[in-house]
């Protein structure tokens, strides 16, 4: 968006953490960026709020922006859904009463909305507009140094920091252990651009992982199978159809409280859009570099495992709908707009 002229008031990768008590390192600044913002749409009187993803901080600002006082109210359209139907079900009905359109990324969710009467469309999922052209599997590897019939595991630690610092060097252990049982595997480390590659370089004791910048899909591509951190990039790996194993890790607290509020039995949408378990999720004190290399290991050796399990993932690829997500949300940003004028 600010490549295509976005006035950006804030970077939200300073707002980027994931976790209870993460979030309160950053309150403050989270504070300070509500206030900045409602003082900016009492000056600007915008006739549209898209609020993207975030719900912890949007749900909190709209809240706010309905009690301004507004001698005409804004249209709300907020684009991915909290995830409500793994925790805080009472979303749906704030979001009723607050929104005036939702637009969902996956087919399940608008059961949710229609039940509480807010206008909901099914969008598709936008990482089907953000894959662009993977180079061949040859061209990619050979330019890393490696053969195109290597085994090769990737390596998702996360894009966040401290999602690297603490997913990484369990990865790395692991990677050490799975060399012995199959000797000549190779790996990719998909580092995210928005992270300087020197924390990245910290953790790597190992000659044999390749650091790959900026490529992540190219990497899910291509990889035999990868370790991959709970989140969005569980989706990737689903959509590039090889297996992977779902690791995570957080802070005590974090995970106690999740524990206790989370109402879902997986935590990869792979597995929660199956309804079963296709892909092993390692979390907390079962992420062990011995688990992890252990539950990879029929993804690289096991013919039937291997088969089993990308079957399983091209099904639940077809539930992610068509591309052009983007295209849809635009549309609906633009009727708003026209609603709200004729009103």
């Amino acid at each position: 968006m600010a490549a295509a002229g976005l006035e950006r008031l804030m970077d939200c990768q300073r707002l980027a953490v994931m976790g209870f008590a993460e979030v309160v390192r950053v309150l403050p600044l989270v504070l300070r960026t509500r206030r900045m913002l409602l003082r900016e749409i009492v000056h600007r009187k915008p006739d549209l709020i898209i609020l993207i993803d975030y719900p912890g901080f949007h749900l909190s600002l709209l809240g706010k922006i309905r009690r301004l006082g507004l001698s005409r109210q804004p249209k709300v359209l907020y684009y991915i859904s909290p995830q409500v139907w793994a925790w805080r079900a009472d979303r749906a009905k704030q979001l009723a009463a607050l929104a005036d359109h939702i637009a969902v990324i996956f087919p399940f969710e608008r059961k949710i909305y229609d039940k509480v009467g807010l206008p909901c469309t099914f969008v598709g999922h936008p990482l089907l507009d953000e894959v662009g052209e993977i180079p061949p599997r040859g061209q990619f590897l050979n330019l890393l140094g490696i053969e195109a019939d290597d085994r090769v595991v990737a390596l998702l630690p996360g894009s966040r920091a401290q999602e690297v610092r603490r997913h990484l060097p369990v990865m790395v252990k692991a990677a050490v252990i799975l060399q012995r049982f199959v000797p000549g595997v190779r790996f990719l480390l998909a580092e995210a651009a928005t992270l300087p590659p020197s924390l990245y370089q910290r953790f790597i004791t190992d000659q044999n992982i390749v650091a790959v910048r900026g490529q992540t899909h190219a990497v899910f591509a291509h990889a035999n199978a990868a370790w991959v951190k709970s989140g969005s990039g569980t989706l990737e790996a689903t959509y590039f159809g090889n297996p992977f194993v779902v690791i995570y890790r957080t802070s005590a607290l974090t995970y106690w409280l999740g524990r206790r509020f989370v109402k879902v039995p997986f935590v990869a949408m792979a597995n929660l859009l199956a309804g079963e378990r296709i892909v092993p999720e390692l979390l907390q004190q079962d992420a062990t570099p011995e688990r992890m290399a252990g539950e990879i290991l029929p993804f690289l050796t096991n013919a039937k495992a291997i088969e089993s399990c990308r079957d399983r993932l091209r099904q639940i690829r077809e539930k992610l709908g068509s591309a052009g997500a983007a295209q849809r949300v635009a549309d609906i940003a633009a009727q708003l707009i026209a609603s709200g004028k004729e009103g």
